[in-house]
């Protein structure tokens, strides 16, 4: 577990959560530092800059109530990646 100024000083850096990667990473920190999700999304709205995109997707929807520390991505984002792998995959043939 990291001490206070270690937690500020990773919120600082990651102040800006303009997309959902950032939000996610920052909320597993938070949980992998002994906050539950509660406590963690309270941090992260008193801390960190939220695009609308975010706010609705990980707040709104309580989306951030199903973050898990042992997943590297959340299932919406892994969706995600897998898309895109497959579209570039197609482009390139």
């Amino acid at each position: 577990m990291k001490d206070d100024n270690e937690i500020l000083d990773f919120l600082e850096k990651n102040r800006e959560c303009y997309d959902r990667f950032t939000f996610d990473l920052v909320m597993r920190f938070l949980l992998n530092n002994g906050f539950d999700n509660e406590d963690a999304k309270e941090i992260i709205l008193t801390n960190c800059e939220l695009s609308a995109i975010t706010f609705q997707e990980r707040i709104h929807n309580n989306y951030y109530k199903r973050i898990l520390t042992e997943e590297r991505f959340s299932d919406d984002l892994r969706h995600l990646i897998d898309t895109e792998i497959r579209r570039r995959q197609i482009t390139k043939n």
